[in-house]
């Protein structure tokens, strides 16, 4: 009986035990079903996740390189010290619940809260009941001591938190393994409330549907509720843009984007998608294939803002727009407004036709510049199939034949006419559903672009531009942008996030609107934000965008104007006389070979290909004498002559029979254009020709013992001709025959890059150039006595120069080394020595700008930067400017009174400034 009773005893306790047991570890089972989304509230705005919000923390302190320049902004700068933190011990949160919160992905939602809120809900799932108890106990044991309330909300308990020393209450609760924190109880209430009535996002079934598309290997997905983010968005901005905000509510029901952060790139690539029940954006392009656009070819290369339609079908593209019209219940204000115009056509008759002009593409243009106002900043741009057809179609439209108002004419040879036409508000008025705010008073054409504006003045930018080639498709920058996107789309946006204060201005109190000097130097930093959109199945959009870094970017520097050519520019350019306006063009080559006349609007007249470089400078003669000039000069393979529009002359280009080893010379000797043409040839013998390009047979000279590299040179003197060079053996000083006139004493071996220079010293001519080692020589031409005194002392290369730089009525010496331009006078004593951090081009040009105003100029080619350095060695003011070229000064015009300043510039253009 005893063992009976004690066995039931036992087994009693056993039961006990397990049921105990059972009861415990039940209570720490895992939790199933509880995605962290569920508890965002269905009115979210925005939507974040982050799978692994440690790595994220770490590219964002460590790895992106705009960091720096994001910190400029408050709102970063405060971001960023909470990460830190976080990556850190940190001293207000247990180190355990630290771990799990940079462990575990986090959902993060913005919600518009009262008027001018916009609040964060942060939801986290739990493995456990073991998780969860970690962070009740520490709430209600309360190490720390921190104010810590504890309220009850439909059987969930909601605490209010707020640690020693941090202003922000933060409000937390759990709920079936779910943990919701949020600086504004109502949201904690409402993510409790919404969780105990099963209707979640993920209820609604546009929602679900997108939320299956997520990328597993992005860094984070941004979920955007495009009927809620106009409110959201609308708690930052003024009353005056508020309204604007209403755009994003036709956009889609939802979007889904896949985060990516890299080093000098944020990329976003998702989907759209909308309700079956709504019309957004999707129903205009309903069926229709991304197209390729060419229209950046026409857009200003410093446009603020674009947006591109293209497209494949232009039939579907039309019915798609009336039926979304029609849908929107907005078609009879648009027949409203088309009768108004007054069209003999009907609407549907004239949308056909509209739709058949453009050639599958059109966009909208924001380009700001502090003269802008109101709308007269923004084009409306469309591709028509032929500009004559466009206008016969406005002219079947209207009883009036559509005329030009006025011009843009930017020389004698070209000139664009300016319209005005009721007719043509048809395109603006039908198109104002993709890119709203159209222009539509004036129109131009640009090739067969038709190109709207309310302004003449923006007209004529656009095409000054094009002439410039200063448009998107030539800039470097936007073509290394728009190789991150496809070449095929529905929509493209772009944005210069460096205007945005001018694309948004007194929008509000926001930091990205209003930027300091200093955030707004950041900003340049960054080149544009791009968005591309293009169709595709279950009526999904795909999107796919970059925020591209680019510090390298510089601004734009101050120039007249900046003309494009099709590579960077070699050589010096060349300012030549237009002989019948009597003004001056500008003559360069680039790397490509390609030879260019530019007029002084920076309009290219006429480009050449040339098969070689050209061997230093142009020069102009008058061949016919006629006073008509030709622009003469040579490659290593030829000697060319060109007359103004690009044509050879008579029976050039003249084929040398050897290589030229030095750029050409030409000399008229009694001044009646008679010329002679010298070269020197790889076969050591140099030549001269009459300007028909025939051999003279009376120039008798030898063979040089070397290379010669510089031009030959003539000096007339006391009644005697001195035809002087150099090789890199010995020197060379000639009558007009080739014969020796005079023998040098005492030969030196003269510098690379040096000339002679005529001195006249009490009535004695002596000939001044350096040698090898840095000295002055200084060669009497009656006797062939060599005067040697230390200059630069140095073999180190250098340029030498003899000018009377001063006008002391005296000549001094000017010398260029790789760092420093140093002057002497004539006794040899240093005038000044300027040291330039850099590599100079190993040449130096004089400019005589007025009587005792004389400068000079020099190059270097390390940092791309052009000195002008004063006769007391100081430099000029505003200078260095860049450039990446010698440069030539000058005036352009007859009426000008400022200098202008032509050299090789950035990205293949060449620039002109204008010089105090």
């Amino acid at each position: 009986m005893t063992r009976r009773i004690t066995f039931i005893i036992i087994s009693l306790v056993l039961i006990g035990l397990l049921a105990y047991s059972y009861h415990y570890f039940s209570s720490l089972k895992n939790f199933k079903n509880n995605q962290a989304i569920k508890a965002v509230p269905t009115d979210a705005s925005v939507i974040i996740q982050v799978k692994k919000p440690d790595r994220i923390s770490d590219i964002i302190l460590n790895r992106i390189s705009y960091n720096e320049a994001l910190l400029e902004f408050d709102w970063f700068n405060s971001f960023s010290n909470h990460l830190k933190a976080f990556e850190g011990d940190s001293l207000i949160v247990d180190k355990s619940i630290l771990s799990f919160l940079k462990s575990k992905p986090i959902t993060i939602s913005l919600h518009p809260l009262g008027k001018e809120k916009v609040k964060p809900l942060f939801a986290y799932s739990i493995s456990n009941k073991a998780q969860q108890n970690i962070f009740v106990n520490y709430l209600e044991e309360n190490p720390d001591g921190w104010a810590v309330n504890q309220r009850k909300y439909n059987a969930s308990n909601i605490y209010s938190i707020k640690p020693t020393g941090v202003k922000t209450e933060l409000f937390v609760s759990f709920y079936r393994g779910l943990l919701i924190i949020s600086p504004a109880s109502l949201l904690v209430e409402n993510a409790l409330r919404q969780l105990r009535s099963d209707f979640t996002l993920m209820s609604d079934k546009t929602f679900s549907k997108l939320f299956k598309t997520v990328g597993s290997n992005s860094d984070a997905n941004l979920f955007v509720n495009f009927n809620n983010i106009g409110q959201a968005l609308s708690k930052v901005f003024t009353k005056n843009h508020k309204k604007k905000l209403s755009f994003f509510s036709k956009v889609a029901s939802w979007g889904e984007f896949d985060l990516n952060l890299n080093d000098t790139h944020i990329l976003i690539n998702g989907f759209l998608y909308t309700d079956e029940n709504q019309t957004k954006m999707n129903a205009l392009f309903d069926g229709i294939d991304a197209g390729y656009t060419k229209i950046n070819q026409i857009i200003p290369d410093n446009a603020s803002f674009v947006q591109t339609i293209s497209y494949d079908d232009k039939d579907k593209m039309r019915r798609n727009l009336k039926n979304y019209l029609k849908q929107e219940g907005t078609y009879e204000a648009i027949q409203s407004n088309y009768n108004k115009l007054g069209f003999k056509n009907s609407l549907e008759s004239t949308e056909e036709q509209v739709f058949d002009i453009i050639d599958k593409e059109f966009s909208y243009v924001i380009n700001n510049s502090s003269e802008n106002e109101n709308n007269d900043n923004s084009y409306l741009i469309l591709n028509t199939k032929s500009k004559s057809k466009t206008i016969s179609l406005l002219n079947s439209l209207s009883d009036s034949e559509t005329k030009p108002v006025t011009f843009y004419q930017l020389d004698q040879q070209t000139q664009y006419p300016i319209y005005k036409s009721t007719a043509a508000k048809v395109f603006p008025l039908l198109l104002n559903t993709y890119c709203p705010e159209l222009p539509k008073d004036y129109f131009t054409f640009v090739d067969n672009y038709m190109i709207f504006s309310n302004s003449v003045k923006k007209l004529s930018d656009l095409i000054y531009a094009n002439i410039l080639h200063k448009t998107l498709d030539d800039s470097k920058y936007h073509r290394q942008f728009t190789n991150m996107f496809s070449y095929k789309e529905n929509m493209f946006v772009y944005c210069d996030i460096s205007k945005i204060k001018s694309l948004l201005p007194e929008s509000g109190n926001l930091e990205l609107f209003n930027p300091s000097r200093t955030q707004q130097e950041s900003l340049n930093q960054f080149y544009g934000f791009g968005i591309q959109l293009a169709t595709a199945a279950n009526d999904l959009i795909y999107v796919n965008a970059c925020i591209h870094y680019l510090p390298t970017r510089e601004s734009e520097p101050e120039t007249v104007w900046q003309s494009g050519l099709d590579s960077t520019i070699i050589g010096k350019p060349a300012l030549v006389v237009n002989h019948y306006t009597k003004e001056k063009e500008i003559l360069v080559q680039d790397k490509s070979n390609m030879l260019y006349l530019i007029s002084n609007s920076g309009r290219v007249l006429w480009k050449k290909k040339l098969e070689a470089q050209i061997m230093g400078e142009v020069t102009q003669i008058d061949y016919f004498r006629n006073n008509k000039f030709q622009y003469l000069f040579n490659t290593v393979n030829r000697i060319y002559l060109l007359d103004r529009n690009g044509n050879n002359v008579e029976k050039y280009p003249i084929d040398l029979a050897y290589k030229a080893t030095n750029p050409i010379a030409v000399f008229d000797y009694d001044n009646n254009r008679n010329y002679r043409i010298f070269v020197a040839c790889s076969n050591r013998n140099t030549y001269v020709f009459d300007k028909s390009g025939n051999r003279i047979t009376g120039w008798k000279a030898k063979a040089t013992e070397g290379k010669v590299s510089q031009p030959i040179q003539h000096i007339r003197v006391q009644g005697k001709d001195y035809i002087a060079f150099a090789d890199d053996k010995r020197n060379y000083i000639l009558n007009r025959k080739g014969e020796n006139r005079v023998t040098i004493k005492s030969d030196f071996i003269r510098n690379e890059n040096s000339l002679f220079y005529l001195l006249t010293e009490n009535n004695i001519p002596f000939l001044l150039t350096t040698d090898t080692n840095g000295n002055l020589q200084k060669i009497n031409l009656n006797t062939g006595d060599c005067i040697t005194t230390k200059l630069l002392n140095s073999n180190e290369g250098h340029h030498f120069m003899a000018w009377d730089f001063s006008n002391n009525k005296g000549m001094e010496f000017i010398l260029v080394t790789k760092e420093n331009v140093y002057a002497f006078k004539a006794n040899s004593k240093k005038l000044f020595e300027v040291e330039i951090d850099g590599n100079l081009l190993p040449t130096a040009d004089g400019y005589h700008f007025s009587g005792n105003n004389k400068k000079i100029g020099v190059f270097d080619q390390e940092n791309n930067k052009i000195y002008l350095i004063n006769s007391n060695g100081s430099v000029y003011k505003n200078f260095p400017l860049r450039g990446k070229s010698r440069f030539s000064i000058g005036f352009l015009n007859k009426e000008s009174t400022k200098f202008n300043l032509i050299v090789g510039g950035e990205n293949n253009y060449l620039y002109n400034y204008k010089v105090e």
